[in-house]
């Protein structure tokens, strides 16, 4: 369960992620994030669409996995993320397999700063934005970097699973029998650790209802084209039975957003 912060800011978010970097990445390399890989990354690239040609804006890219994924499809991507370090990882993929991506330090939520605005065919987000203080100034800058008619495409932890308290119950045999969650409503800065990565690691992160989601997109000046709860196709329980949990609750939530030709 996460343990609350006292302090969550850009300053505390950068430290956290340079701290964690390396171990992120190596656990990436070892295969260890099957989730991503095999479940909500192919999910949200399918939500995409066609992207071939596309000006793309991947937003707290990390070391590179979905910009590199959309590269390959045909997209033409800037990536920027608030960890300097995260971004020393992503640029040395670049450099191992070329695919035209620029990558820059850039603290979200002082976007359009940096970039042109209205510049965007595209903008995505993958499980990111839940790591960043300010939500709503991170939606405001996206929706000014994107052309009119064009599409914010976001992953977040489904904030109805992704709670304060959140334990599974299991059986005899240490089967999952049904998830506890509890303190939904609370909303707050929180410390995560991360276990089965070679070694445990913590990072920083924000919690809140769907409900101040849904406002923070509204505020922005955006228009909800989708809203999507991702399960595990069944050639991916096949091939990984282990995804069997995200099969029975929501782990994640996809917002499909669009910038108003009008606005």
């Amino acid at each position: 369960m996460p343990k609350p912060l006292g302090r969550f800011d850009a300053e505390s978010v950068r430290d956290s992620w340079d701290r964690v970097a390396d171990a992120y990445a190596q656990g990436q390399a070892s295969g260890v994030d099957y989730y991503r890989y095999e479940f909500f990354g192919p999910a949200q690239l399918a939500l995409c669409g066609d992207v071939r040609g596309l000006r793309v804006l991947d937003v707290g890219c990390g070391n590179g996995y979905f910009g590199r994924a959309l590269a390959r499809r045909g997209a033409r991507v800037t990536g920027i993320d608030i960890s300097p370090r995260m971004i020393e990882h992503a640029k040395q993929q670049e450099a191992a397999e070329p695919l035209g991506i620029e990558y820059h330090v850039l603290d979200a939520a002082l976007l359009p700063a940096g970039l042109a605005p209205q510049w965007f065919d595209m903008v995505t987000s993958c499980l990111a934005l839940q790591d960043m203080p300010n939500v709503g100034k991170v939606f405001r800058g996206v929706h000014a970097l994107l052309r009119p008619g064009c599409r914010f495409v976001a992953s977040i932890t489904h904030p109805c699973t992704d709670t304060p308290f959140r334990v599974w119950e299991k059986d005899k045999s240490g089967a999952k029998r049904w998830l506890c969650i509890d303190r939904y409503f609370e909303r707050g800065s929180f410390e995560y650790t991360w276990s089965e990565w070679g070694r445990d690691f913590t990072t920083e992160g924000f919690r809140a209802p769907l409900e101040d989601w849904l406002g923070w997109i509204l505020d922005a000046g955006f228009q909800l084209r989708a809203f999507k709860e991702p399960r595990p196709t069944h050639e991916a329980l096949r091939t990984r039975p282990e995804l069997e949990d995200a099969a029975r609750v929501p782990y994640y939530v996809f917002f499909d957003l669009m910038r108003p030709v009008t606005s």
